[in-house]
């Protein structure tokens, strides 16, 4: 993961944590994901619960670099840490998307 360090950059990178969080935020209440056991329920509830708030820490961080000039080295963490937890929603969502694949016959057919 690389190191982010100057505005607009971290602008950049926000902004699409912002697209993939809201992507993420409409996937997961898809009929395509509705959960049939107890642990998948709960792997929902924690994906919801992870989704809002990134979401208002995104919110939060764009916020304040839009209203600043001078961004201290605090906020360049932060923002690094927040590009690096929509990171892992990603793969936590996928994991949990896989659980929902049909298991695919490799057998031929004879």
């Amino acid at each position: 993961m690389e190191n982010v360090k100057d505005k607009s950059t971290c602008l950049g990178k926000l902004e699409r944590c912002k697209n993939t969080i809201q992507h993420f935020k409409i996937r997961v209440d898809s009929y395509l994901y509705e959960p049939s056991t107890v642990a998948l329920f709960e792997t929902k509830v924690y994906l919801k619960s992870k989704i809002l708030k990134l979401s208002e820490a995104n919110n939060n961080l764009l916020d304040y670099l839009k209203s600043t000039t001078e961004i201290l080295p605090e906020q360049y963490k932060m923002v690094n840490f927040h590009i690096r937890e929509t990171s892992e929603l990603e793969f936590d969502f996928m994991e949990y998307t896989l659980k929902f694949r049909k298991p695919v016959n490799l057998r031929p057919h004879v």
